[in-house]
């Protein structure tokens, strides 16, 4: 199998024939901590030879033909209008602004340039399974844009500009399917995180009302397209899980073992979703031994890739400058042992 049959065959639990996996780094946090280690872990990453490209809207540019790399450290202001420092967002234009809505200036998501580095991506990495991100989807842009309390509260305090600011905010990730429909890629990868370590941010049949709909007529327009949805969602989610494959869910990222029951999406989910990720960056890789970690990426193949496919293998978010170099090569090393 080649790249693209090998990711297809494990979505779809028809059997590749060995797993594919994408444990995805802060190089640039790493870059800043212990710039020392970068060549190695880049060495590790292209040593890997990664089955899948992920491809983004508006790539920090000179961004290095693979997608085990994430701009989270990267300081400035971003088309949207929201200030970045060291991966978390410092403003929020339309609290900043009061909620003025008419006078915010939406970017436009067929600008030129846009998606420049993506179809370099695209060019550089044929035979691969290129997997599109329409990234904080809706949710995440609007409390990047609001603040995370004003989001989880404006439908109830401001419902008219709550309902505006989402049907624009869905409207800008639609458009971006428009070009990436029409492209070489195989999957769209959205993103909206739902859970905390506990449980579901909010009360799931307020998430049904308002905002499974929006997913649902996403969902139906990739795979009308046939090709497969992903979706990151951090947290504890399992209330909607059922509710994400009913609207045509292929994969679920990035299964937190400290949040998520794993044994339980296996007996519920198991060959009906692919599940991609799983070890745990909050204890095992950063804290744990070699062994620990070895032990871990066995559980979950084990676990989570026993269904003719089913499991790509990853980390339970993003490895950053706290994991210790000897645990990331043991991870490299388990998945090419086990799979």
């Amino acid at each position: 199998m080649d790249s693209k049959e090998r990711v297809i065959a494990t979505i779809e639990c028809t059997g590749p024939d060995k797993l594919p996996y994408l444990p995805v780094f802060d190089v640039r946090r790493f870059m800043q901590d212990r710039p020392d280690d970068v060549p190695r872990i880049w060495e590790l990453i292209r040593s890997s030879r990664p089955d899948i490209e992920i491809l983004e809207n508006n790539a920090p540019p000179g961004s290095e033909p693979t997608s085990s790399y994430r701009a989270m450290a990267v300081d400035g202001v971003d088309q949207w209008g929201t200030l970045w420092k060291s991966a978390y967002a410092s403003t929020h234009p339309l609290a900043d602004n009061g909620f003025d809505l008419d006078s915010y200036r939406f970017p436009d998501p067929r600008a030129d340039g846009i998606f420049k580095v993506a179809e370099e991506m695209i060019a550089a990495n044929q035979g691969k399974y290129l997997l599109a991100q329409v990234w904080w989807t809706i949710f995440e842009r609007m409390h990047l844009l609001r603040g995370f309390q004003n989001a989880l509260i404006d439908y109830l305090q401001f419902p008219k500009k709550f309902k505006r600011l989402q049907k624009m905010v869905f409207d800008y990730a639609m458009a971006l399917l428009d070009y990436w429909l029409d492209s070489e890629v195989d999957g769209i990868y959205f993103s909206d995180d739902w859970g905390d370590n506990k449980d579901l941010l909010i009360d799931p049949s307020v998430w049904r009302r308002l905002w499974k709909p929006l997913y649902r007529e996403l969902f139906g327009r990739v795979r009308d397209a046939g090709k497969h949805v992903w979706i990151h969602s951090c947290g504890n989610v399992m209330k909607i899980v059922p509710d994400l494959v009913e609207i045509g869910l292929d994969v679920l990222n990035p299964i937190q073992p400290r949040a998520m029951d794993v044994e339980q999406l296996a007996k519920d989910f198991g060959g009906k979703l692919c599940f991609y990720g799983g070890i745990d960056c909050q204890h095992t890789l950063p804290h744990g031994t070699p062994d620990d970690v070895r032990k871990e990426v066995k559980y979950f193949i084990d676990t989570l890739g026993r269904f003719n496919g089913g499991y790509i293998g990853g980390v339970s978010h993003t490895i950053i400058s706290d994991v210790p170099m000897e645990n990331i090569e043991a991870l490299y090393e388990a998945f090419e042992e086990y799979s």
